[in-house]
Order: structure tokens, then sequence, then C-alpha cells
């Protein structure tokens, strides 16, 4: 089929960007600009179509073409983890401003719940001189993980953790978009059916594991400073911070998504 009429009918269906990323990622073309330099030709587009279907159904693009573009780089993605989000580069760009701000030269990041493993190996890239590491509780996500690190080229190491189970010391920095989801609510996209349950949901009105995750960092005293860095739906936020008062952890910053603590303990 000549692609400029393919591209015309799929647009009937879905966003006319998601059109053109299915056909660019069938047709293994670098750029998108290669679909107006070959909008004439004839191709078999019979590849396409199914993902045009698929999209149309609700799965995500980023699932059918395998990749998801965070912070100004490509990473791999599939059923077993999360689609990096752009409000996650908050979270980038909160910790920079820590490390800067309190001139750490040198230091430990460890990402909770690490996924595609977007968050650390970002960090890693951006800040070559810290040491970084990765954990998730699902064996399928850190494959995932390793091997975007390998392809990004980030020294990383990933670790099978719940949480902080295996990590008895603790980090200068702690980065985590742990599951904050509640079931109930009903604002939600519907894209998230797509995407894994263990990342997504949890109990407590979406905060379970968020407050075990305090209860943790609390309970490994070594009367060291640290940062934490979490990821939560902004309805949530001043639970959070009133849960983390109880420890009196300081909140030190808000920034959309995200929100920041200072921790002695």
């Amino acid at each position: 089929m000549i692609l400029k009429g393919w591209l015309k009918e799929a647009e009937k269906k879905i966003y006319s960007l998601d059109a053109e990323l299915i056909a660019c990622f069938v047709l293994k073309f670098n750029d998108r600009v290669d679909l107006v330099l070959h909008g004439e030709e004839d191709f078999d587009l019979k590849k396409a179509d199914e993902l045009v279907e698929k999209r149309a159904s609700g799965v995500p693009l980023a699932y059918l073409i395998g990749e998801k573009e965070f912070f100004g780089r490509k990473f791999k993605v599939n059923k077993n983890v999360l689609i990096p989000r752009p409000e996650t580069e908050d979270i980038i760009l909160s910790t920079l401003s820590i490390v800067e701000t309190d001139n750490l030269k040198s230091p430990t990041i460890l990402d909770v719940g690490t996924g595609s493993g977007c968050i650390p190996i970002t960090l890693k890239l951006e800040l070559p001189s810290a040491k970084i590491f990765g954990s998730d509780v699902s064996k399928a996500a850190l494959k995932v993980a390793e091997e975007n690190a390998k392809t990004l080229k980030a020294d990383i190491k990933f670790t099978y953790s719940d949480l902080l189970e295996k990590f008895k010391t603790l980090p200068d920095i702690i980065t985590a978009n742990l599951p904050y989801v509640d079931k109930s609510w009903d604002w939600t996209s519907d894209s998230l059916k797509f995407e894994p349950a263990l990342a997504l949901y949890a109990d407590d009105g979406g905060l379970k594991l968020i407050k075990k995750f305090l209860d943790e960092v609390n309970a490994r005293k070594d009367n060291k400073k640290h940062y934490l860095l979490i990821e939560a739906d902004t309805s949530e936020h001043d639970e959070i911070i009133k849960y983390a008062k109880n420890y009196n952890f300081e909140l030190i910053l808000k920034n959309n998504f995200i929100l920041a603590f200072s921790v002695y303990i």
C-alpha cells in the first residue's frame, strides 16, 4: 500500500503521531522525515495494520514498539515494567538539584522499585561519578533494567529486593517511584489495565508501600544525613508528609508529583 494513503487511513482510528511512529517502527525508519521522503512508495504494511488495531483497542504505543523516551534517551519497555512517564523526569531534576545544592561530589544513590531502570540509569549518565544501585521485587522487571543499562552503557548494580530488605545501610539518596494507585480511583486512564498491577496498585488508599518504605528508612538508624525522593499522586502528598513527620523527616522540596525529604536518623 502507498505509505501516504496508509497514514491517512490509520489516522481515522488512532492519533496521527501514533500512526507515524508505528509506520517508522515497522519500516525501520530512523526519523519521521522518512515518512515524507517515502510517502509515495508502496510498502507491505500488514504488520502496521495489526499494531494500529491494537493501539485502537487501548494497548499503549510504547508496548507496541517496545520503547519509550525518558529524559532524552530511549528505554526498552515491555509488559513487565511500567511505561516511563514525563512526570517522573522531575525525580531526576530534583535529585540533580539536591546533589548540586548540597555539593555531593560522589553520592551513593539507590532507586527502589526501579522497573525499566529509567531513573537510576538516567542519574548515572547525568552523574558519572555517582555510585548507583537499583532494586525491584520483580525479577522480570530487573531483566529489562539490566538490558537498558547495558544498551545505554550505565554501570549500575541491580538487586532483587522487597523495598529495603537487602539493604542494611542507607545510601546518600534514595529515589522511589513505588506503586501508589488506589484501585478505587475512577479517574485513572484505561491504559493502566495493560501495565503490571504489581507496579501500580497499593492498598491503604495507595499508600501502603510508601508508608512501609518510610518505616524501613527510619529503622536503619546511622546518625547520617540522607535524602528521600518519592513520587506519588498530588492528592496523596499531605498524608505522606504527615506520616513522614512522625519520623521527623523534613520536607525540603515539592516538584509536581515529587516529594523530597531530608532525613537524619
